[in-house]
């Protein structure tokens, strides 16, 4: 997948354009309609599908006081775009003077920035432009004078209801993995880097990667059964998210910690996405470093007699 940084950049491309556009916030089963309308679309001109999303995401411009908590990081939604496979990817810096700019002079920008866009693909409720005054009736009727077509997927539904990213930010919050898969497709997942932790896990003969996150919404604490892609392989699990209250519970932030059964080379720098397939049970304090090595022992045990029963 091409990945251009400008909308200017996309001049270089002399084949019919056909772009889904929107902020793309977890990668959910209405955002891969809107990608794969796209790349069935321009299979039929003849031309190339791309995504066009933003960086940062909005809301950490326009509200930096209160910015919503996001589903996928940038490099994350860059790697499920990838997986889904559009010809290339548009990340257009997202400024306050961006979000200033009106809706009618962003689409001159856009067309002009790419003559041979053909198709813009958005989802029902997309805003774009200055006060999020731009909406889908808007580009409608710009498109004509441009001579684009606009194409707006009518919503897909999990439980009778619009799948949005909201809905699904609820339910990580709540815990609920089978919601969470029913609307994204794919187990949850968050991704990050490895870094060097306390190298308690080691201690105790369940060496861990410490993985830093982003801040994307998180589960509730606990151990959970995972899966987890390192370079295109996968490895299966058992990882714990919270603030380790038995090793002093002093982490502002929650930590992931991910104990790979066949894992046993250097992890440090490598980038991880962890899969949570079935939480084990919630986070608890632990009287003492041998109370907890036992449960851990138990927690891996029935993670892998879960993974056995699930394959």
């Amino acid at each position: 997948m091409i990945l251009l940084n400008t909308l200017e950049a996309l001049s270089s491309r002399s084949v019919p354009l056909v772009v889904a556009a929107g902020a793309f916030d977890g990668v959910h089963r209405g955002h891969q309609l809107l990608i794969k309308e796209a790349m069935q679309t321009a299979l039929l001109l003849k031309g190339e599908a791309w995504v066009l999303t933003f960086d940062p995401h909005p809301s950490k411009v326009l509200h930096p006081d209160n910015p919503r908590r996001l589903l996928t990081s940038t490099p994350h939604k860059l790697r499920l775009f990838e997986q889904i496979g559009p010809d290339g990817c548009v990340l257009v810096p997202f400024t306050r003077e961006f979000s200033s700019v009106e809706p009618e002079d962003f689409v001159e920008r856009f067309c002009r920035a790419a003559p041979t866009l053909s198709v813009v693909i958005v989802g029902t409720n997309w805003t774009f432009g200055r006060r999020a005054r731009g909406n889908t009736p808007l580009l409608r009727e710009l498109a004509p004078r441009y001579g684009f077509e606009v194409k707006v997927p009518e919503p897909v539904l999990s439980g009778g209801a619009p799948i949005s990213s909201t809905r699904i930010r609820h339910a990580v919050e709540q815990g609920r993995l089978d919601d969470l898969e029913a609307m994204l497709g794919r187990a949850f997942s968050l991704m990050g880097t490895v870094t060097q932790g306390r190298q308690l896990g080691r201690e105790l003969g369940f060496p861990t990667a410490n993985i830093r996150l982003q801040d994307e919404v998180r589960p509730p604490s606990g151990v959970y059964v995972i899966r987890a892609d390192i370079d295109g392989t996968r490895h299966e699990g058992a990882a714990y998210l919270g603030k380790r209250p038995t090793a002093g519970g002093q982490d502002v932030e929650h930590i992931l910690e991910a104990h790979l059964f066949d894992m046993n080379r250097d992890l440090y720098d490598t980038v991880i996405e962890v899969f949570f397939l079935e939480k084990l049970r919630p986070d608890q304090r632990f009287p003492n470093h041998k109370a907890l090595r036992a449960q851990i022992a138990r927690d891996v045990e029935q993670a892998k007699n879960w993974l056995e029963k699930n394959r």
